[in-house]
């Protein structure tokens, strides 16, 4: 939690991580994760200014969404689009920062007037371009339509206009299953950790669905090794190396399913990544999915990100789930 609060900036935005140049911005996605672990241990008035910036930030750039052009979903701390050629359009933070403030207003009963303009014009920009190609949740991919992104999608738009999430939900069941799981990107046969987001927490199906469970199968078969989960097969960036949100996250869906032995597991190779400092990394190199591309990354941008707030904050999101369904 300090690590987290350390690294709010004055104007509510988080910097995904303060000690790795390429990361010194704020992402909706991440940031919304962020400001709900924080909410899940009652520093509610900490993810509350997140939220604010967001209002804000979105706000600021509404001409943007009113002329129907692209929204980034990355940006400086005080709310400015960031100038890169690095991928930035990307949907699913839109969705996730509806998710989490709704999570935010039911936990603390506050009125979602104060931020129903920025609500209005994601709304308006989400159906507008729910189906678009765009970029996946790693910053890749921009031609393709993402399983994992129209879950956030769905969980954003839902209370909020119910025809259209019942249009996405229908959309990925149709297009973005194959062989009884849910696949990275629509229409090609791969397997990614974040297709957890869809049972967990976005709810499209529930976590015991078939399909879900299949593809829970599929990710422990191909992408979990010793407690570390894996982005993807192919993954080339550090290497391929095992993500602690992830390994987080596969935990937070085994409380779900109500197995709580592999969920503290989960909990605990998180735990042991912890450096001399109490940070979390991005990223560990104990097991490689393509150990040629490992060097080339530390020669380009150095060591990976660490501390990453995300992973902060998954480790306080398992750990806050596991104690409930223990309680």
């Amino acid at each position: 939690m300090e690590v987290i609060l350390k690294n709010q900036a004055t104007t509510g935005a988080f910097v995904a991580s303060p000690a790795f140049s390429h990361y010194q911005y704020s992402w909706l996605r991440d940031g919304t994760f962020i400001a709900h672990s924080l909410d899940l241990i009652g520093q509610t008035e900490a993810a509350h200014r997140f939220y604010q910036w967001v209002h804000h930030t979105i706000v600021k750039h509404k001409e943007t969404i009113l002329e129907n052009k692209q929204m980034d979903t990355r940006f400086t701390l005080v709310g400015e689009v960031v100038n890169e050629e690095w991928g930035n359009y990307q949907l699913d933070g839109y969705g996730t920062w509806l998710w989490g403030l709704k999570e935010h207003l039911k936990l603390t009963n506050e009125s979602i007037d104060p931020f129903q303009e920025s609500v209005d014009l994601t709304l308006q920009y989400l159906t507008n371009r729910w189906n678009d190609a765009n970029y996946d949740c790693w910053e890749e991919n921009s031609q393709h339509r993402h399983p994992a992104t129209l879950a956030a999608l769905y969980a954003g738009v839902k209370d909020f206009n119910d025809e259209l999430a019942t249009k996405i939900k229908n959309t990925l069941l149709k297009d973005g299953v194959m062989d009884g799981h849910f696949t990275k990107h629509v229409g090609v046969n791969e397997v990614d950790s974040s297709l957890l987001w869809i049972s967990t927490p976005f709810k499209v199906v529930e976590a015991n669905h078939p399909i879900m469970k299949k593809t829970v199968e599929l990710i422990e078969e191909r992408l979990l090794f010793n407690g570390g989960v894996h982005r993807y097969p192919q993954d080339e960036y550090y290497g391929g190396g095992q993500w602690l949100l992830l390994s987080a996250w596969l935990g937070w869906y085994y409380t779900e399913v109500g197995e709580l032995d592999k969920a503290q597991k989960q909990l605990d190779w998180v735990m042991e990544q912890q450096d001399e400092n109490g940070f979390y990394p991005e990223q560990v190199a104990h097991h490689l999915m393509n150990p040629a591309h490992y060097e080339e990354w530390i020669e380009r941008w150095g060591a990976p990100a660490n501390p990453l707030l995300w992973s902060h904050a998954m480790k306080i999101i398992l750990e806050q789930k596991l104690n409930s369904e223990k309680e």
